[in-house]
């Protein structure tokens, strides 16, 4: 769990910083210089927005977990340990599959940085 938990925290904090540096190059003077759809670089503004909401979401939610399994250490049966342990596979799937989707929309964001300048450097 405890491996597991490592590599959370630092997956969230490297969203964070691509999510900060892909805003920054939406709003950079290269990208105000550039001849493309006004619209579609608010739109991948505001779903920066929203991914950054849903990360910071998704960092509470493992705070909050953290917190919840300092109580495994009060356990003194199984019953009690599996509990824990069904939480933390669930929670597994919910934070795994916001780092799925997360790639996914990296992907595309890089596409648009590379559709846009390809031609311009």
């Amino acid at each position: 769990m405890d491996r597991d938990i490592a590599l959370w925290k630092e997956e969230i904090s490297i969203i964070r910083v691509e999510i900060l540096f892909y805003k920054r190059m939406l709003t950079s003077s290269v990208f105000k210089i550039l001849n493309f759809n006004p619209q579609k670089k608010e739109d991948l503004i505001k779903d920066l927005t929203n991914v950054k909401e849903i990360n910071e979401s998704y960092y509470r939610q493992l705070t909050d977990f953290l917190n919840k399994l300092d109580m495994i250490k009060e356990c003194d049966d199984v019953q009690c340990e599996t509990f824990y342990l069904n939480n933390h596979t669930k929670f597994r799937k919910e934070i795994e599959s916001h780092f799925s989707a997360y790639r996914y929309y990296k992907k595309n964001v890089i596409l648009f940085f590379e559709s846009h300048l390809e031609d311009k450097i």
